[in-house]
C-alpha cells in the first residue's frame, strides 16, 4: 500500500471510529486532525454509504451508523465439538478479512473462552455470536451453566474452610493463576485473553470481571437485554472485542506479564474493582486481596478511580507483606496524591 492509500485508509478509519462514537462533530475534527477540506470529508462519506460499510440512521446524532454483519451458531452437550473445531468451522471463515496478528488473538482467545465453557460451566446449551463491522469484530460466548463466580466460590469455600463473596471470586480471576482444575488448567486463560482483546467482559450473577470497558455495565447490559430474549437461563456471558486491523501481537502481552525465561510472575490489581465502593480500608480486605500473591514477583496495584486508601489496608500490603516477601517487588500505579503519601507513611513506620 503507498503512502497516499495510506493516508486514505487513515482519514477514513478515524472518521469511522468517530461515527461509531456518535461524536456529532466527527466532521470537524477528521477536518482539524488530518489539516482536509470539508468536501474531502463529505467524499469520503459518500465513499463509505457507496460501499454499504455506513448507513443513514436519523436516532444516531451522527445521522449514520456504521454496517453490522451478525451471526449466531448453537451447540449443546450432545452434538458440540472440540474448540479448535467449532473455531476453524465456524468463526476463522468470518475473519478472513482481519489483520494476521488478528486472526492469531481471535483463535487464541475464542479457544480459551470455548473450552472454559465447555470443560468447567456445566452448560446444557451454549450460544456464540460473531457481530462484525468495519472497523472491530466482537464475539460473544453465553452458556446456561452454573455460572463462573459460583464455580470459583465453592473452590475457594472448600480450600479455604471460610464463606467467600463474588468479589473474591473476581479478585482471583483478576490475579491470573487461579483455577478450580489444577491438575489440567494453569489458570492463565481469563487473564490473558483479557489483556490482548480491546474489550473484554465476564457477567455472571450480576457481577461483571471487565478489561478495557470505559462503561462496563453499559457495555454488558446492551448484551443482556439481546441474550435473555435467546436463552432460558444465562450462567455465564463473555463478551469479547478486537480492533480488525490490530497490529498487536500476543507476545507482547505475554512478554509484559510472564517472560520466556521466568514464566507467568507479574499481576496486576484493579483495587477500585475488587473492593467495595473503591475503599480499600480494612486490614481484612488487604489479607483476601494479599491471598496467593506470593506466586508472583512483581504485583501492581492499580488505584484509579480510588480516592483514599485506609492506613490498615496500607500497612498490611506496603508493610506486612513486603516485610514477609522482601523479593517481591509492590507496585502503586495510577495513584493520586493521597494514596502515595500513605503508601510512603506506612513503609516510613518501620
Amino acid at each position: 500500500m503507498s503512502f497516499q492509500e495510506e493516508k486514505r485508509e487513515s482519514i477514513k478509519r478515524y472518521m469511522l471510529e468517530k461515527i461509531r462514537m456518535d461524536d456529532v462533530e466527527f466532521m470537524q475534527k477528521t477536518m482539524d486532525n488530518f489539516a482536509i477540506s470539508i468536501t474531502t470529508v463529505k467524499r469520503y462519506l459518500r465513499e463509505c454509504l457507496a460501499n454499504q460499510i455506513l448507513y443513514e440512521d436519523r436516532d444516531k446524532k451522527t445521522g449514520y451508523q456504521l454496517a453490522v454483519s451478525a451471526h449466531t451458531f448453537f451447540y449443546t452437550r450432545s452434538s458440540c465439538a472440540d474448540e479448535d473445531e467449532i473455531y476453524n468451522n465456524d468463526i476463522r471463515p468470518l475473519l478472513e478479512d482481519t489483520s494476521g496478528q488478528a486472526k492469531s488473538i481471535w483463535y487464541y482467545a475464542f479457544t480459551e473462552m470455548m473450552n472454559n465453557a465447555l470443560e468447567h460451566s456445566g452448560f446444557g446449551e451454549i450460544q456464540c455470536i460473531v457481530k462484525k463491522d468495519c472497523l472491530y469484530t466482537e464475539i460473544s460466548i453465553v452458556d446456561d451453566g452454573m455460572g463462573i463466580y459460583k464455580k470459583v466460590q465453592e473452590h475457594l469455600h472448600r480450600t479455604l474452610g471460610r464463606e467467600v463473596t463474588y468479589r473474591d471470586a473476581l479478585t482471583e480471576l483478576y490475579k491470573g493463576r487461579f483455577t478450580t482444575r489444577p491438575e489440567t488448567h494453569s489458570g492463565e486463560g481469563i487473564f490473558f485473553t483479557s489483556k490482548v482483546l480491546n474489550e473484554f467482559a465476564i457477567w455472571s450473577d450480576d457481577a461483571i470481571y471487565a478489561q478495557g470497558c470505559f462503561e462496563k455495565e453499559k457495555f454488558v447490559e446492551s448484551h443482556l437485554i439481546s441474550y435473555f430474549n435467546r436463552i432460558n437461563h444465562i450462567g455465564t456471558m463473555v463478551v469479547m472485542k478486537l480492533e480488525n486491523q490490530t497490529m498487536r501481537t500476543i507476545k507482547e502481552v505475554f512478554d509484559m506479564f510472564a517472560p520466556a525465561e521466568e514464566g507467568f510472575i507479574k499481576t496486576r490489581i484493579p483495587i477500585a474493582e475488587v473492593c467495595p465502593y473503591a475503599e480499600p480500608v480494612a486490614r481484612s480486605q488487604a489479607r483476601r486481596i494479599l491471598y496467593r500473591l506470593e506466586e508472583f514477583k512483581q504485583i501492581e496495584f492499580d488505584f484509579e478511580g480510588v480516592e483514599f486508601m485506609g492506613q490498615g489496608f496500607a500497612d498490611e500490603v506496603f508493610r506486612v507483606f513486603q516485610n514477609e516477601h522482601p523479593e517481591i517487588e509492590l507496585i502503586p500505579i495510577h495513584a493520586n496524591p493521597t494514596v502515595l503519601g500513605m503508601v510512603k507513611h506506612v513503609r516510613e513506620s518501620e
